[in-house]
């Protein structure tokens, strides 16, 4: 990939990030929240994109991203109602442009013209009122710029339309406003920012006078747009607060050198000038004339004299000083002289640096990982050599491999957290699905999210879309009811799904939810009987009812639609997560509604474990899941209808599970009394206590994958590599408390009496 290339990949990838955070803002003015700084946010968005997607001659997307912004700029000059007709057009505009964007990379086909039209025409209304305004056909590469015009006679330059001062600056300059003195870099520019948007935002919280020092301005051979030549110096006559000043250079500040300090109270303040000639001094408007300021600067004016410029609107900043310094044939007055020093007051509290970021490519980052894996499994092989050899605690090397285990993980937690990403980059995807679901159903949902700044391996993450979305679909189109027949059952006629994302004992916890009718039990048991999945007669308890929608052909929709009735979805679902080794769970009361949780791991590379052995096997119980560890006592140890055995733990009995059994590691039970019974708890909240033979201590281990490499086992969730080469299987605590314990069979020992 040549270096054009890859810059254009890199604005792609900006473009994804720019889409979240606009669909983002959009949902928040959907939600009634219409105020400056979030409208301000979209109109970012939109001109980021803009501004990229010309440096690369994109003209499709460019146009249409054109036209948005244009509408966003009305609306946060105020001058257009951020209504609910403006917010619905916004919206279908952002999906046009995402399609843009993806048409641009060739991922999709082109954009329908006639699609991105009608919605060029809605958004022309709303911005110019009426009827759309005709289309000027336009030059390839012109954007709204207006022309100047550059008299190249050598006698008499043609004046600019000046209207005498009649006072002098000096004497009538401000006592109470801010002198703004900024230097843009050129990365400024290369993120499609204009210096002309920040004099004209400048202009309209009141009067400016506005100087350009171009004293660094090299010659056009020597131009380059990584350098930032002009510095700007700009007094603020008004009596605004400094915050409000640095909002204007908010979307820009870490891409220039900026000065802000108040001016002179109680005296004139010092006007920063060329020596033979004035500031330009701006009136508050709306729009300024930047043409006209630039053409002064650099040289257009060919006497000094004190002029008030008249300024007109501009969609575009005009020809840079340089360049038009240069199409002169030769200067008509003296060349510009530096600037006149002042004393500036001290600037006010320093502004911290906005974070800086890299781009690094995702194979790295796993190879990096997969090394520093190895590399705690070679630091538990050297403790494991060590421990054999006999060498005291308190030796040099012993030490030493404490200092090494120590740093071990410390370069592992830095990794992972490289890894580490919030759900947002899901959740944003989100509010787009429910709004087109609910039209296609003719329902009225809200969307509500939490939690979106949980952070979860980048892995899990990327997976966590396509169940999310079915699980969704699904809450929409069967558990929220119409809007009659909520209004009918005394609910509000606009449904509510949730979305949320919690970490809770070391996994991270998402939540779908809703405020529908709940599960149908009778008729989720009358179909699953139907189609011969249960027998008529099968005693079922709710939880299990509850998971017959999980199974592979069910369907409670009773015709085939866009959205469901095939019979897939949710068996998909359950297999996602169990892929990702995750669980899944229902809780659904009648009426009320229902909530599917989402249990998964926080990361797919490493777990904290707890080292156990179980009929000689070696084990590994997550630590997250451990409660507590105690030695069984015979006056503890009762069985239930002689059977399943339990154990009284904090004035309660718990299951009393033997791991080795179950698991078909050995066939007689062994003596609780003589083994160790570890209290672990469910994600669901149920406690029991698994009996191992001995405890052999705690270890951060590698997770490798049991299904990739061999196939799934039951209650086990991956396996490790152990300090001594062995293979060791981590535990699926969940399994083994709630679906293995049918495996128990009455003890053949007798307890000490």
């Amino acid at each position: 990939m040549d270096a054009f290339e890859a810059i254009k990949a890199t604005f792609f990838q900006e473009c994804d990030e720019l889409l979240a955070d606009l669909e983002a803002k959009l949902m928040l003015l959907e939600q009634g929240q219409t105020d400056l700084e979030t409208i301000n946010a979209v109109f970012r968005a939109v001109h980021s994109v803009k501004g990229g997607a010309g440096a690369f001659g994109l003209e499709a997307l460019v146009r249409f991203a054109h036209v948005f912004e244009t509408l966003m700029d009305e609306l946060r000059a105020g001058r257009k109602p951020c209504d609910a007709i403006t917010i619905k057009t916004l919206l279908r505009a952002s999906d046009v442009l995402a399609d843009h964007i993806q048409a641009a990379q060739g991922l999709i086909p082109p954009v329908d013209e006639a699609r991105s039209a009608a919605l060029v025409a809605e958004m022309q209304v709303l911005t110019h009122g009426g009827e759309a305004p005709v289309e000027v056909e336009e030059d390839e590469d012109d954007f709204g710029f207006t022309p100047m015009a550059f008299d190249m006679a050598l006698d008499e330059p043609a004046p600019l339309p000046i209207a005498d001062l009649g006072a002098d600056l000096g004497a009538d300059a401000p006592s109470v406003g801010w002198r703004i003195v900024f230097k843009p870099m050129g990365r400024m520019y290369v993120n499609a920012n204009e210096t002309s948007l920040l004099l004209r935002e400048l202009g309209r919280l009141g009067p400016v006078t506005v100087v350009v020092d171009e004293s660094e301005t090299p010659t056009l051979d020597a131009l380059s747009i990584d350098d930032g030549c002009l510095t700007w110096t700009v007094d603020l006559a008004a009596a605004v607060d400094e915050a409000a000043v640095r909002e204007v250079f908010d979307f820009v500040e870490s891409d220039c050198d900026l000065t802000i300090t108040p001016l002179g109270a109680g005296g004139a303040t010092d006007i920063v000038a060329f020596d033979d000639e004035p500031a330009a001094v701006m009136p508050a408007s709306d729009d300024l004339d930047i043409a006209a300021l630039l053409a002064k600067a650099s040289g257009a004016a060919a006497e000094p004299a004190a002029e008030v410029v008249p300024f007109a609107p501009l969609e575009l900043e005009p020809t840079p000083a340089p360049i038009a310094a240069a199409l002169a044939v030769e200067p008509v007055a003296a060349p510009v002289a530096a600037p006149v020093a002042t004393t500036l007051a001290p600037a006010s509290a320093p502004v911290a640096p906005a974070p800086v970021t890299i781009r690094v490519d995702l194979d790295r980052v796993d190879r990096l990982i997969n090394v520093v894996g190895e590399l705690v499994i070679q630091q538990a092989m050297l403790s494991q050599r060590v421990l054999e050899s006999g060498l005291a605690r308190s030796s040099g090397i012993a030490l030493g491999l404490e200092d090494l285990e120590l740093l071990t993980r410390e370069i592992q937690d830095s990794v992972m957290a490289i890894r580490a990403q919030p759900v947002k980059s899901v959740f944003q995807r989100m509010p787009r699905l429910v709004r087109e679901v609910a039209d296609m159903v003719s329902k009225q949902v809200r969307l509500v999210t939490a939690g979106e700044d949980t952070e979860v391996d980048k892995t899990v993450v990327e997976r966590l879309a396509e169940p999310i979305t079915h699980m969704l679909r699904n809450a929409i189109d069967h558990g929220l009811e119409t809007p009659e027949e909520r209004v009918a059952a005394g609910k509000p006629a606009e449904g509510t799904v949730r979305l949320a994302a919690l970490h809770r004992s070391g996994r991270i916890v998402i939540e779908i939810s809703d405020d529908g009718r709940g599960i149908n039990r009778e008729r989720v048991k009358k179909i699953a009987v139907d189609k011969g999945l249960i027998a008529a007669d099968a005693p079922l308890t709710d939880e299990q009812i509850d998971n017959l929608i999980f199974a592979p052909g069910f369907s409670t929709a009773a015709v085939v639609s866009d959205i469901s009735g095939r019979g897939v979805g949710m068996d998909v679902v359950k297999r996602s997560i169990q892929a990702l080794g995750g669980r899944i769970s229902i809780s659904s009361v009648p009426g009320k509604g229902s909530t599917f949780t989402l249990s998964l791991p926080l990361t797919l590379a490493v777990l904290d474990g707890m080292v156990v052995t179980a009929a000689e096997q070696t084990l590994i119980a997550p630590l997250p899941a451990i409660v507590e560890s105690l030695t069984p006592q015979a006056v503890d140890l009762h069985f239930v209808g002689g059977v399943d055995p339990v154990i009284r733990f904090r004035d309660r009995f718990l299951p009393l599970i033997d791991v080795a059994l179950i698991m078909g590691f050995r066939e007689q039970p062994m003596n609780p009394t003589e083994g160790v019974a570890v209290v672990v708890e469910t994600e669901g909240g149920q406690q029991a206590a698994l009996l191992f033979d001995a405890i052999q201590g705690q270890r951060q281990v590698v997770i490798k994958s049991l299904e990739t490499n061999y196939q799934q086992v039951e209650g086990v969730a991956a396996a490790t590599i152990l300090g001594d080469g062995r293979v060791a299987l981590i535990l699926d605590v969940d399994v083994l408390v709630t679906d293995m314990r049918r495996k128990s069979v009455r003890p053949d020992f007798k307890l000490a009496s």
